[in-house]
């Protein structure tokens, strides 16, 4: 590893953490521009050093954060920090990959971290509600989560390079606002005494500039090594998974997505032949076993009390012990019920055809539920499983094992359907329960779940760019509507994926509704593109054909009504100024702005830019900006 040294901000390389005498600091940061590089550092050593002895430190060239890291750590006594914005040389892919394998092991081996808030003044009252320390993007990054963890010894530094606090006086605080508790950040618990479930809640309101790192920042809080290979985008959280599976028992990994609470709710569920039909549903991915990203583990009231039921194993356990040295001295009580289901623990393992299982399963009340070894310490879980029905295999070759998918949909009355994954248990173990009626015993069985969506489904669904980039009336000039791709990216990189439908309207007219959602909140919004029946493309009248409106969806949105219908007053683009309107409030506003294309004066290009409170927060977590549209090709 590399490190600076202190007192002349040279580069220094060591084979590992245990050979700096002393010890070493480590900052940590959020990244901004122009920092200071692996090469720039070298150069400045090599223009100093050996021609003028100055050293690169004092020399005026070095920028600030680096020159102050090295004094803060100076004045704590460490003659040696590491930074990772320049103690690594990122044009060796070697380095970076032995790097970003290492981070977790040399954090924890640093005598002490400074995390600097560039953001938080010194003055800052730290737990005021809406505080400038709460609202830090520090707590925001996916790879400060590691840094806020491994360390023995974490101070704040605020932006002018004060110390305004430490990591264990702060410990209350910080469990409020990061959720990692703070007997983990005291170290008086390890880390790996949190489930699977429970430490991808700590990530999972967590960004990070590159897809893939969501997953890479991880492996050190998962104890797992894995290649990097940047350009896979969520197939790296795909294999963060894989590893984790391989060395873990731990079944809440499979415990994220929705739920419903069997004990107040019916649970009578519909017919799931046509799920995979309903491509455009915001429910997509819980049709699968692994989630496609830490975000699918976001606490929620039932989520956050996510534990590995050890207690169980451990009394097992134990009492296997105490049958074997007591066999001797008296027979065992044949009443006493020492395994919930009889012998038998969870296997899981990945093959190249789903994940396969061994657990204990229900089929009762139309349902098939695989029991997951986990709680909420108020109750058990069960992962709501259904039969496959686009594999065919079953079909031609009978010997061959019948895959499932995971969840169903269940009526709410009125024409209402609820999509859930996962359903409560009850309280007992040994007397599981649904609708507060005893279901039969589950038994050990081997079934095959598909683990994620198949490549294609990954892409942009098909349909939805050929009905808006290329449907177009009768005699018109081209399609009336284009939705960039880069648009789609953009949203989806703030994690809202597309969830499109398609509504025909009366004759000689177009509609189209397009929702992009993010399933972890259930934060998104809907685009209705349409063309008015009362208006044709003949001379000036066309002017006026299109018509276009927006709505922000959010939890609480379901009760309005989803009309595909317009009003023309209001929504013709046409007589929009500028060609651009806000639709939403002050904590949701959509501004829906259109161009036309420079090949086509009938075409107008969508353009979307969110602003308002809430879709504010969102793009700052996950470092999303939305450019203007005149920046985006208007002309």
């Amino acid at each position: 590893m590399w490190l600076l040294s202190t007192d002349r901000a040279e580069l220094c390389y060591f084979s590992s953490p245990e050979n700096v005498t002393g010890g070493y600091a480590v900052l940590s940061h959020t990244w901004g521009d122009n920092e200071e590089t692996f090469q720039s550092i070298q150069d400045l050593t090599r223009r100093y050093s050996r021609r003028t002895r100055e050293s690169p430190r004092s020399s005026g060239f070095v920028r600030s954060k680096v020159v102050r890291s090295c004094i803060l750590a100076q004045e704590q006594g460490y003659q040696w920090i590491w930074n990772d914005t320049c103690c690594i040389d990122k044009t060796n892919s070697a380095e970076l990959e032995e790097a970003i394998k290492s981070m977790f092991r040399w954090y924890s081996c640093a005598e002490v971290c400074f995390a600097y808030l560039a953001d938080v003044p010194s003055e800052c009252e730290l737990a005021a509600p809406g505080s400038a320390f709460r609202n830090s993007r520090w707590h925001s990054r996916g790879w400060t989560l590691q840094e806020l963890i491994a360390p023995s010894r974490l101070f704040f530094v605020s932006k002018d390079w004060r110390i305004i606090g430490d990591k264990s006086q702060l410990a209350l605080l910080l469990e409020d606002v990061t959720g990692v508790w703070s007997k983990v950040l005291t170290h008086e618990v390890h880390y790996a005494a949190a489930s699977v479930a429970q430490r991808m809640s700590w990530a999972s309101k967590r960004s990070t500039s590159r897809e893939e790192d969501e997953a890479y920042c991880l492996m050190g809080l998962f104890n797992v090594n894995m290649p990097t290979m940047y350009g896979e985008g969520r197939q790296a959280f795909q294999r963060l998974q894989h590893e984790i599976m391989k060395q873990s028992s731990d079944t809440s990994l499979f415990a994220w997505g929705s739920y419903i609470d069997s004990e107040s709710e019916n649970v009578t569920p519909l017919d799931a032949g046509d799920i995979h039909q309903r491509f455009y549903m915001p429910f997509q991915s819980q049709l699968y076993l692994l989630a496609p990203s830490p975000k699918s583990f976001c606490p929620t009231p039932f989520r956050a009390q996510f534990i590995r039921h050890t207690s169980l194993q451990r009394s097992i356990l134990l009492q296997s012990r105490g049958k074997r040295r007591n066999e001797t001295h008296r027979k065992p009580d044949p009443s006493v019920q020492r395994y919930p289901f009889g012998r038998g623990s969870p296997r899981f393992s990945a093959t190249n055809d789903g994940v396969k299982f061994r657990f204990p399963i229900i089929k009762s009340r139309g349902l098939t539920i695989a029991v997951l070894w986990c709680d909420t310490a108020r109750e058990h879980i069960g992962l709501l499983l259904h039969d496959d029905h686009r594999s065919k295999d079953s079909l031609h070759d009978p010997s061959s094992q019948q895959k499932y998918n995971t969840g169903y949909f269940f009526d709410r009355g009125s024409g209402v359907r609820r999509f859930s994954r996962l359903i409560s248990l009850g309280r007992d173990l040994y007397n599981l329960r649904i609708n507060g009626k005893e279901v039969r015993a589950p038994k050990w069985d081997d079934v095959l779940i598909a683990e994620s969506p198949p490549p294609t489904k990954t892409e942009v669904a098909p349909s939805i760019l050929y009905a808006l980039n290329s449907i177009g009336g009768a005699g018109t000039p081209g399609p009336p509507f284009r939705l960039p791709l880069w648009l789609i990216g953009r949203l989806g990189a703030m994690g809202m994926e597309l969830q499109p439908s398609f509504h025909p309207m009366p004759r000689h007219s177009l509609s189209m509704s397009v929702e992009f959602v993010d399933t972890t909140n259930m934060e998104g919004i809907r685009l209705v593109f349409g063309t008015c029946e009362h208006y044709s493309w003949h001379g000036r009248e066309g002017k006026r054909l299109h018509w276009a409106k927006a709505m922000p969806l959010y939890p609480d949105s379901s009760h309005q009504r989803q009309s595909y219908n317009h009003v023309c007053s209001k929504h013709h683009v046409h007589d929009w100024p500028g060609l651009s309107k806000d639709f939403g409030d002050a904590k949701r506003t959509v501004q829906l702005s259109f161009f036309r294309q420079p090949t086509s004066s009938y075409t107008l290009v969508v353009h979307v830019q969110l602003e308002g409170r809430i879709y504010e927060g969102m793009k700052m977590r996950r470092v999303v900006d939305f450019p203007p549209r005149d920046s985006a090709g208007a002309h």
